[in-house]
């Protein structure tokens, strides 16, 4: 792969097959179910149900009847934003199926929708992968993530356009800034001000490829000072 996570809509043959590939991978279902065995664990992909395969992890699966689904390709060492934290990866080895609530079932209902006709171009699969990587992540965290890093990620995402310190941000969620940064990069794998750097830039790079707005424009719409922080940030 080429470090980026890629969006497919796939179906799947009513035979068995059994390999591994070294990347994890995402299948959300549209239409029909089909069966998926690893290792010791077995069950099927169906409405209500998605399954998570970690890296390296050999699996079999079977298409069971008419079947489609959006299947989401994420390299084990992606690039910002197009990855996951080990702690959302390393409990699917033994756990991978997962429950998908409503907002996710349209979500993916939508993508399967937009991808019916034709592939989706690179701004909108950057799009798309990011906020299904998102989504997965704050649903997979939800029972293990500490209630005050959830509400610290949920203002960081609604908050990413105005300049706020870690300091603010710990205040906020009524921890230290030491503690914060403690029990955030313990759920989360990096600092609370890395994070919202990731978001920032992931949000800009967004606006780069698919708005009409100048440097200078997207650095303050995304929360950066100016031109040149932002410059430095994307380097």
């Amino acid at each position: 792969m080429d470090g980026r996570a890629h969006v497919s809509l796939r179906s799947y043959a009513q035979t068995d097959t059994t390999h591994a590939h070294d990347w994890h991978q995402l299948v959300l279902p549209v239409v029909g179910a089909h069966a998926v065995a690893l290792g010791n664990v077995s069950g099927t992909v169906e409405s209500g149900r998605g399954v998570l395969i970690a890296s390296g992890l050999p699996h079999s699966y079977r298409g069971l009847g008419e079947n489609c689904f959006v299947v989401l390709d994420i390299p084990r060492e992606a690039r910002r934003n197009q990855g996951l934290p080990e702690a959302v990866w390393r409990p699917a080895m033994t756990q991978p199926f997962f429950p998908i609530d409503d907002g996710l079932n349209r979500f993916a209902n939508y993508v399967a929708h937009e991808m019916q006709n034709s592939a989706l171009d690179a701004a909108a699969e950057h799009h798309v992968v990011s906020l299904l990587i998102h989504a997965l992540t704050r649903r997979l965290n939800a029972a293990r993530t500490p209630p005050a890093v959830a509400r610290a990620v949920e203002l960081i995402h609604a908050n990413y356009a105005e300049p706020f310190s870690v300091a603010e941000l710990a205040a906020a969620v009524g921890l230290s800034a030491s503690t914060l940064h403690e029990r955030f990069r313990a759920a989360m794998e990096c600092g609370p001000g890395e994070y919202a750097m990731n978001v920032r830039l992931d949000h800009a790079e967004r606006l780069l490829r698919a708005s009409d707005l100048s440097i200078a424009e997207i650095a303050v719409a995304t929360g950066f000072s100016d031109q040149s922080a932002l410059t430095r940030s994307l380097r």
